[in-house]
């Protein structure tokens, strides 16, 4: 595992949260699927932001709204998820994607402080177009640095617990994906709810979930 790449990848996707591109390449399903191509797991990888997915499917990051990160946090869950045996990574993997993702949270409210000082002020002094494109340059660094860091503590404070949570794990995998399916179900279906329309919507959305839990019987 290249912990200096992966790093690197969660400094990347914190950027493609809000502050270049939005290309959505940071959500859980797709920063899952590439992170687990990494490491040489796909599978895991896709389990294991599917599942986040859910979790994180009423988010997204518009205006200055303060919200749970998704990007950086799902490349660690699946970077420490790999490291352990099916079950116990996939659920270790969630649980430090959810913690991670409040921290995430946090790091962007700090952020966004930092970088209004950075922006100069058109009454204490002349704004040239020169600073004005250094302080657009200089939060874009921070934010890479920024995913960068939590991506890279992620990791090593994972890799660390890992050993003794994945002998603390009792469920199989079924089991697994059944208690995780039926906390993604929660934010999933107040999701569907705000679309308006509840009955039509809330068959097709119990008729997945009961397919994602009969999927996770037969596997």
């Amino acid at each position: 595992m290249d912990l200096l790449t992966l790093s690197l990848i969660g400094g990347l996707l914190a950027l493609d949260g809000t502050s270049v591109g939005q290309f959505m390449v940071s959500r859980p399903m797709v920063a899952g699927v590439l992170t687990g191509w990494l490491v040489g797991d796909p599978v895991i990888g896709l389990l294991i932001g599917g599942i986040l997915e859910l979790y994180f499917i009423s988010i997204f990051p518009v205006g200055g709204a303060e919200f749970p990160e998704g990007g950086p946090p799902t490349v660690v869950a699946v970077a420490v998820g790999t490291t352990m045996p099916g079950p116990a990574g996939v659920a270790f993997g969630v649980a430090l994607a959810l913690l991670l993702s409040r921290v995430g949270s946090v790091s962007i409210r700090l952020l966004r402080r930092a970088t209004g000082r950075l922006v100069p002020d058109p009454v204490r002094s002349g704004v040239t177009p020169a600073r004005v494109v250094w302080a657009h340059m200089a939060g874009v660094g921070l934010d890479l640095v920024r995913g960068f860091l939590l991506t890279l503590t992620g990791i090593w404070v994972g890799l660390g617990i890992a050993p003794q949570a994945a002998g603390a794990w009792p469920l199989g995998m079924p089991g697994t994906l059944t208690l995780l399916a039926i906390g993604a179900s929660i934010p999933a279906g107040a999701f569907v709810g705000s679309l308006g329309g509840w009955r039509k919507r809330g068959v097709l959305f119990m008729a997945g979930i009961i397919g994602f839990l009969l999927a996770s019987i037969v596997l």
